[in-house]
């Protein structure tokens, strides 16, 4: 069997989090295949790349992958805006990479694939005993959802129980890392267009690379 090496190209460094999700994929759609994921961190290099072309031939050097993805929020509600975004970024891309890409486009941003679970939430925020409340969104409501970044770190804050100095001294950003760190099931996305988007493409582009 062969080893998949794979890089995210993402919108920005805190979207890491979402090879936890991709690997999730992979390890539930190709339970066989041994996979080797990397996240193409530009910014400590001198003159970060700007335009995704640029990115995607420093990723090629710095991050050499079999299938790459590429993340872009959709930055709206509207799920017409997934096929916009594809779009766009297949634009940017040389075609001898369009059969090894595949497109990563949460509606409306990362965040939203995050508001799943409550006990993970809990865990992230230092309290898994916290007895209060964790309103998440529905999963049908998911991709209605105006703030979900907003409402993560709300809810983070919140569950951690801490007031006043202790509150201010709470890593957020951390937090958001454990979530994703500590949900153990994203079968939950699969209702919804985007995820079913992102799915449909990583199972074409792995397919192909299997057969190759």
């Amino acid at each position: 069997m062969k080893e998949l090496k794979y890089t995210l190209i993402a919108d920005g460094s805190s979207d890491k989090v979402l090879l936890k999700i991709i690997k999730w994929s992979l390890d539930d759609l190709f339970p066989q295949l041994a996979c080797d994921g990397a996240f193409a961190d530009f910014r400590r290099l001198p003159s970060p790349p700007q335009r995704l072309i640029d990115k995607v031939n420093k990723a090629k050097s710095d991050y050499p992958y079999d299938v790459l993805f590429i993340h872009r929020d959709a930055e709206s509600n509207n799920i017409r805006i997934i096929d916009q975004r594809h779009q766009e970024i297949h634009d940017q891309l040389p075609k001898d990479d369009f059969n090894k890409t595949i497109c990563v486009i949460p509606i409306k941003m990362m965040e939203v694939w995050l508001l799943i679970s409550e006990e993970a939430i809990k865990k992230a925020a230092g309290n898994r005993n916290y007895r209060g409340r964790i309103d998440l969104p529905s999963i049908r409501n998911l991709e209605q959802e105006s703030q979900p970044k907003e409402r993560l770190h709300t809810l983070l804050k919140d569950a951690s129980g801490l007031k006043n100095r202790g509150l201010k001294r709470f890593n957020v950003d951390q937090g958001v890392h454990l979530v994703a760190d500590y949900i153990e099931d994203y079968s939950p996305l699969r209702s919804l267009a985007a995820f079913q988007a992102f799915e449909k493409e990583l199972k074409e582009v792995v397919t192909n690379y299997l057969k190759a």
